[in-house]
């Protein structure tokens, strides 16, 4: 019988505890969901209109937003291997360049760079990576991986196409890092690309060629479309 009611204690204080709990906690994890941004070279694309042959960035007030962003500061990684001799310092040096590019146009800290390591790019491990790699598509400059749920990223990643040619200085014939990385990090930042010719002149205009250094700044409609 003793052991009987201490059963039947046992279970009420259960129930009564659990009964206590927010609905939150029985809550099921909100599903996580991947988004992967294709930075094409410009090679291929066919013009339809005329691109203004002067910058016009500093008037064009077009943007277009992803559906999510981050809530929260963005720690990044950096892993500097790469096949081109450049140092890490100056690896390092040029991508965070690129990064604090959107941080100077917002109160926010947008960005915190943790340090270096060897991970790869395109991998969701809890880490935000970029790094070099090769990627099937030859034509695809970079892509940023965003894993998302709701309206919330959780981890983003940029890979370096290591199919092309790449410089620290803008050399012809080379992709330019801290212009292709200014561009990607909009994408960590929120934004998606614009595509019509207006918006050549944009950062967050979808491609990019050889030995182009303009994105390295942002124009009107990237830093309204931070905002």
């Amino acid at each position: 019988m003793n052991k009987i009611s201490s059963t039947i204690t046992i279970v009420l204080i259960l129930v009564m505890f659990f009964a206590i709990l927010p609905p939150s906690v029985f809550a099921a994890e909100p599903p996580v969901h991947l988004m992967v941004i294709e930075h094409w070279h410009a090679g291929g694309k066919v013009t339809l209109n005329i691109i203004s042959s002067e910058d016009d960035s500093l008037t064009n007030l077009d943007y277009k937003l992803l559906p999510f962003w981050w809530h929260t500061t963005i720690e990044y990684w950096i892993n500097p291997k790469n096949s081109y001799a450049f140092s890490t310092s100056a690896v390092v040096a040029t991508i965070t360049t690129a990064a604090e590019t959107w941080d100077a146009s917002t109160t926010f800290e947008l960005f915190i760079y943790q340090g270096t390591t060897g991970r790869s790019a395109g991998a969701r491990d809890g880490y935000n990576v970029v790094a070099w790699g090769l990627y099937p598509n030859p034509n695809v400059i970079a892509v940023t991986y965003i894993w998302y749920t709701g309206d919330k990223i959780i981890e983003t990643d940029t890979r370096l196409n290591a199919r092309f040619k790449w410089s620290l200085t803008g050399e012809a014939g080379k992709m330019d890092v801290q212009n292709i990385m200014t561009h990607e990090f909009g994408h960590w930042c929120g934004l998606d690309d614009l595509y019509e010719d207006k918006d050549y002149w944009l950062t967050m205009y979808g491609y990019a060629s050889y030995g182009e250094t303009y994105k390295r700044t942002l124009g009107l409609g990237d830093v309204l479309g931070l905002q």
